[in-house]
């Protein structure tokens, strides 16, 4: 890895806790600022919101009543650029309130793309994911091509 392809996954790693720091202050602005003007936002029930300004609306009800006082916890499993402007992240994480915890039953898994706008780092595309576990469990002892990749774990 170069030096600049770190610098910018450490930008990037930075722009994901920007994110969730707003999430966790209840802030939809601030939690739709990092994306892009014409972002894609997929929610895990398969809601799409296009646009900045949608994705910031759409938070500030969840955030006023279903989400008030919640928090995000979640890890990236993998980040990998596919060209120097553009990079796909995946990742593990839930929303939990007081003092819960990440499990298997309420995770769920993200990809996302971020790219480079102007020189700065920004996220264009956003999908959420119920982690289905059991079932990811069943279809690989039944098949062991269901089995998912290492990098994926």
């Amino acid at each position: 890895m170069t030096v600049d392809q770190r610098t910018d996954e450490d930008a990037i790693r930075q722009l994901l806790t920007q994110q969730a720091e707003a999430w966790n202050h209840g802030d939809a602005e601030a939690f739709a600022e990092v994306f892009t003007e014409d972002a894609d936002y997929v929610t895990w029930v398969g809601s799409h919101f296009k646009g900045r300004a949608a994705i910031a609306t759409s938070h500030m009800s969840l955030f006023e009543k279903y989400l008030k006082g919640t928090r995000l916890d979640g890890e990236i499993t993998q980040l990998r650029f596919l060209t120097p402007d553009v990079a796909v992240i995946h990742s593990k994480g839930a929303v939990l309130k007081g003092k819960q915890r990440r499990t298997r039953r309420n995770t769920k898994m993200q990809t996302t793309v971020a790219v480079r706008q102007d020189g700065r780092w920004l996220l264009a595309a956003f999908q959420n994911t119920k982690y289905h576990w059991l079932m990811e469990t069943i279809a690989a002892r039944f098949d062991s091509r269901q089995a998912p990749s290492a990098s994926a774990e």
